[in-house]
């Protein structure tokens, strides 16, 4: 079956899935020395990243892969009551109706509707909820005795990861049908799972993004 694979931040919806979770933890007055700690840390990547010292991938990997500090020691109740929030009073405001109306095409034509995104599993797993999105494909969080550690399972699923933790995901399947099916996404990041399918998507793209996806011939959804 042709697939769909839709990014999250920045393709699906506007904002950043860190800043629903520093949301939710102010407002829910939880978590916050942790997610302090977090911030400061790796906002302190944003030199190297910003004078070349680090790329834009390693950059975000990093923020990906600690993103479980924020979560560390609680159950798997309570990461899924914040997972919740965070999907209705975070994510749905902010939800791009043009990509929305897209991906609801692709379910009315019987198309496989995956987000792929390195958001933790199970907050992405809350997110398809809310959006009615069955499958959803992120980066594992590691439990130990019930409650979050604070670590993800490798590799996260950014950049060549999300090609791995998809084609993982789709392996039991039989062939997967890698040039009939589609990926939207809104950055250069995400060049290896958008030239892996058959019909690429850039969607409100980055600007080395929109210059590939244009001189490819790609499709571009944008304002």
């Amino acid at each position: 079956m042709t697939f769909a694979a839709f990014d999250l931040d920045g393709t699906l919806y506007t904002g950043h899935i860190i800043e629903g979770m520093m949301q939710h933890h102010r407002e829910h007055r939880v978590r916050r020395l942790p997610l302090l700690v977090y911030m400061a840390t790796h906002f302190a990547l944003w030199p190297l990243w910003r004078f070349g010292f680090m790329s834009e991938l390693q950059g975000r990997q990093l923020w990906i892969r600690d993103m479980g500090w924020t979560i560390r020691g609680w159950t798997v109740e309570e990461a899924a009551a914040a997972f919740t929030w965070i999907a209705e009073q975070y994510v749905l405001p902010r939800v791009r109706l043009d990509v929305m109306r897209r991906l609801r095409e692709h379910q009315a034509w019987g198309d496989r509707v995956i987000i792929v995104s390195g958001t933790l599993s199970p907050l992405l797993h809350a997110i398809g909820r809310a959006l009615s999105v069955e499958e959803t494909v992120g980066t594992p969080s590691v439990l130990k005795d019930g409650r979050h550690t604070g670590a993800s399972e490798l590799p996260t699923c950014q950049g060549a990861g999300k090609v791995t933790r998809l084609q993982k995901y789709l392996s039991g399947d039989g062939d997967i049908p890698w040039q009939r099916s589609y990926a939207y996404a809104d950055s250069l990041t995400d060049l290896p799972l958008l030239e892996q399918v058959g019909h690429p998507v850039a969607v409100y793209p980055d600007a080395e993004l929109a210059a590939l996806a244009a001189s490819r011939g790609w499709e571009i959804i944008a304002e």
